[in-house]
């Protein structure tokens, strides 16, 4: 439990508004291209604003991707016009390796949705269905540097099970006992009641 909260404080939080006369919190930034995985040593280097918003996805892509998973199972889509404004939250996750056959993954067009978890996984790390991967890393000393590091954000289903077999194998190949999982949530914002 005390590892579910740390997660959860953990999370940043960027405020982003939809349509209707309201304004971005901020402009979408450009990602790299995916399948970017490298073993390093070396760490990039940027201004903690500049970190914020290097690694979210738009909220656009994540709404569709949302859209997908919820038309192909049957769920009822929010109209455009009842759509409520949205923050898109971080949160940092370890997983530990005798978990990670527990997550199942869903091609959403846009994105790569997190489409099922056992429940262990969920108490172990706080993930949630319908977060998406942005990045796995495996091998963290601790000071930002890691021994794999897979930037997965906005790639197929391909990519993203290719950097976390990867993860995963780099964590077996040197004895540890999880990986980290950085994950991006869509969350619905909701009026304060009067």
């Amino acid at each position: 439990m005390k590892q579910i909260i740390a997660h959860l404080a953990a999370a940043a939080v960027v405020l982003i508004c939809s349509g209707g006369g309201g304004s971005n919190a901020f402009t979408t930034a450009q990602f790299p291209a995916c399948g970017h995985a490298h073993q390093s040593t070396s760490m990039l280097m940027s201004s903690s604003s500049d970190e914020a918003r290097a690694n979210l996805v738009s909220q656009e892509a994540f709404v569709t991707a949302i859209d997908v998973i919820k038309k192909d199972t049957g769920m009822e889509i929010i109209p455009e016009d009842q759509r409520p404004m949205y923050a898109i939250g971080k949160l940092v996750a370890q997983l530990p390796l005798e978990l990670v056959s527990g997550i199942r993954f869903a091609d959403c067009e846009t994105l790569t949705l997190i489409s099922q978890l056992k429940q262990s996984v969920v108490d172990a790390t706080g993930l949630q269905s319908l977060d998406t991967i942005i990045a796995i890393r495996s091998g963290g000393d601790g000071s930002g540097e890691y021994g794999y590091e897979g930037n997965t954000n906005a790639c197929s289903i391909s990519d993203t099970a290719e950097a976390y077999s990867a993860a995963i194998n780099y964590a077996m190949q040197n004895n540890l006992n999880e990986i980290e999982l950085e994950v991006n949530r869509l969350v619905p914002l909701r009026p304060a009641p009067e």
